[in-house]
């Protein structure tokens, strides 16, 4: 399994995955019409739309395993958008080898905090890599987050 940086070409193939684990693992965590929204939004056939999305990444990296890409970190250097990782390739240290990447790159880019809107499926992964609640559960276009920061050194 390798680490690089997301390519253009990677749209559909990273598009898709975002699309399918989100609606495998978080699609209880809002109201059913945000939850439908945010799924077709990454399952289109209008990947322009989605690269435009892409585009505001400053960072953004994705896991390849065997030629197939298995989970993707981006945002900003102070911001995480999004962190997925295949569910058959949960828990073997993926989710934390593309955060730590993420985090390193943003120390590189001066940040001294990184912010996320945790789902609540992907809140616990955050709290064991040093993410505290900055406070209770939101409503983020109606789907329920956790927002959470880290401050990094």
């Amino acid at each position: 399994m390798i680490l690089r940086k997301f390519k253009n070409k990677d749209t559909k193939n990273v598009a898709s995955l975002v699309g399918d684990t989100f609606a495998m693992f978080n699609s209880k965590e809002g109201d059913k019409k945000a939850i439908r929204n945010y799924i077709e939004f990454y399952k289109t056939n209008d990947i322009d739309k989605v690269k435009k999305i892409f585009a505001k990444s400053t960072i953004f990296f994705v896991a390849v395993d065997n030629g197939k890409i298995v989970g993707m970190v981006r945002g900003n250097s102070n911001r995480i958008f999004n962190l997925f990782v295949l569910g058959s390739y949960h828990k073997k240290g993926i989710g934390t080898k593309l955060l730590n990447k993420f985090e390193m790159e943003s120390k590189k880019n001066k940040s001294n905090v990184i912010k996320i809107r945790s789902s609540l499926f992907a809140f616990n992964f955050y709290k064991k890599m040093g993410y505290k609640k900055s406070t209770g559960i939101r409503l983020f276009k109606g789907i329920k987050v956790h927002p959470m920061k880290k401050i990094i050194t």
